[in-house]
C-alpha cells in the first residue's frame, strides 16, 4: 500500500483515479459514501415532506410520482421507489402483539 500522496483529493472534475496512491482512494471510497448518504438523507426528507405537504396536488401535479418524474427527469418506478422510501406506509399491528400486550396487563 503507498502510505504517502502528492494527488490532490479527486472530485467529479479530476479524472485520476488511477493515479491516487492507495490511502488517497481509500479515503476517496469514504468520503465519497459519506457525501453520498448526507445526499440520500436530504432526498429523503425532501420528498417525504413534498408528500406530506401534498405539494404535487398545489402544483397542478396528478400525485408526487408524477411531480417527480416531471421534476426531477426520473423514472415512474424510481420515483415511486423513492416517494416509498423517504415515507413508507405504516404497517398495521398484528393481532397476536396486541394479545400478549393484553395478557401481560
Amino acid at each position: 500500500m503507498k502510505i504517502h500522496s502528492t494527488a490532490p483529493a479527486p472530485d467529479a472534475r479530476t479524472p485520476g483515479w488511477r493515479d491516487l496512491a492507495d490511502v488517497d482512494l481509500l479515503r476517496a471510497l469514504v468520503e465519497t459514501e459519506r457525501r453520498r448518504r448526507r445526499l440520500d438523507a436530504a432526498m429523503r426528507a425532501a420528498v417525504a415532506e413534498a408528500e406530506r405537504r401534498g405539494l404535487a396536488e398545489d402544483t397542478g401535479y396528478r400525485d408526487t410520482v408524477e411531480l417527480l418524474t416531471d421534476l426531477l427527469r426520473i423514472s415512474a418506478p424510481e420515483a415511486r421507489r423513492r416517494i416509498d422510501y423517504a415515507a413508507p406506509p405504516a404497517r398495521p399491528r398484528s393481532r397476536k402483539r396486541w394479545r400478549v400486550l393484553a395478557a401481560a396487563s
